[in-house]
């Protein structure tokens, strides 16, 4: 059971750091799109069309996709004052508790914006940029998709706290490496 969890946690560590390449990518053609419209504005004072809903369509990807990563990375902001007093058996039955309410929690929040996302789909609802109509359905589908991946990883942390004891441990002083 400990060997099928891990290799599953394994491949879905893999699609994780690639939802996050995919996120650096569009931070990247963020720049880009900016760089190029601040250029194109300047020199020929014809800007890209559509410019401010790209950037904002790009943004909600490069956002949302990478929190799964992070918390599977354990790299998410996490307070050790407190839990540092307390024991490793403790600390694991706490963490576990928070993943399930974090799985239950983003679970909920991953059917609400899919069904937002589908109905905006359904009725192919647009924005009017400078000069195009732009398709909103993508961002909102980026965002529940991220949220999608984040409920996963909620549900690994979980499964992984019950099944291995030593699955949350914490490496030794982390918080004073500013790992935190």
């Amino acid at each position: 059971m400990h060997r099928t969890f891990l290799f599953v946690h394994r491949i879905y560590a893999k699609i994780l750091l690639w939802a996050a390449i995919l996120a650096g990518f569009c931070a990247f053609a963020i720049m880009c799109v900016i760089d190029a419209n601040a250029l194109l504005r300047k020199l020929i004072n014809w800007p890209v069309p559509a410019a401010l809903e790209i950037t904002q369509s790009l943004l909600v990807v490069s956002i949302m996709l990478p929190f799964a990563y992070t918390l599977m990375r354990r790299e998410h902001v996490n307070t050790v004052f407190f839990t540092s007093m307390l024991s490793s058996e403790t600390r694991r039955r706490l963490y576990f508790f928070w993943s399930v309410v974090g799985f239950l929690l983003f679970a909920a929040v991953t059917w609400g914006t899919f069904e937002y996302a589908l109905r905006s789909y359904r009725m192919n609802e647009k924005i009017w940029g400078a000069t195009i109509q732009f398709a909103v359905w993508p961002s909102k589908m980026a965002i529940s998709f991220g949220t999608l991946l984040l409920t996963i990883q909620f549900l690994l942390e979980a499964i992984g706290t019950a099944l291995i004891r030593t699955f949350h441990e914490p490496e030794a002083h982390t918080e004073i490496h500013g790992d935190v």
